[in-house]
């Protein structure tokens, strides 16, 4: 049986959701080709059909990841502050802590791609300044989308690795302070400028 172009796409596709979910929860290093076959309900055979090894693999799930999250901050209005405030909050949710899963792939897939091949670097550089390319449109400062970036993705990895709830969200709630008043504070500059 041959299947159609549209068919084939719709199930690559769905492997690398599924990949990225279980690599994200997971590690992607640490997860054999079966565990991302079985994470998606297919045979490692299903997957060779569309990737030509692991690392392909990879690059397919840090370029899909990082575009959702671009298109997460692409879909914010930078004149609404009350939008860039939710965005913030959501980034810094301790549901985003409990569920890497359905999440941004920086806090959990970061450390992996400093140790993989320059092919997975490139795709994942390309996601990051797509993402640096939002927030800025957001912060209207490309500092300050650098700094705000790193301070998220680095609160969600450090609550990540603590045990206690309440150490968690004080570290989550200060950031997203420290975050609003950078924003803020740039956001004031600039008006002070147009004027």
């Amino acid at each position: 049986m041959r299947y159609t172009t549209k068919y084939k796409e719709e199930a690559r596709a769905k492997l690398v959701e599924a990949g990225g979910r279980h690599a994200k929860q997971h590690g992607f290093i640490s997860s054999g080709m079966a565990d991302l076959a079985a994470a998606a309900g297919v045979t490692t055979g299903s997957l060779y059909k569309h990737f030509s090894g692991k690392s392909d693999l990879f690059v397919a799930m840090i370029t899909a990841e990082l575009k959702r999250t671009a298109d997460l901050y692409d879909a914010v209005d930078p004149a609404d502050a009350e939008q860039v405030s939710r965005a913030l909050a959501g980034y810094l949710s301790f549901s985003h802590v409990q569920h890497p899963e359905a999440g941004c792939p920086l806090p959990s897939l970061t450390p992996e791609v400093g140790r993989a091949d320059d092919v997975v670097k490139d795709a994942f550089e390309k996601g990051v300044q797509s993402i640096h390319a939002n927030v800025t449109a957001l912060t209207g400062n490309p500092d300050t989308a650098w700094a705000v970036m790193a301070q998220n993705v680095g609160a969600v990895m450090l609550a990540r690795g603590m045990h206690t709830e309440a150490l968690q969200r004080e570290l989550l709630s200060a950031v997203r302070h420290a975050g609003e008043q950078l924003i803020g504070s740039d956001k004031s500059i600039q008006t002070a400028r147009k004027r």
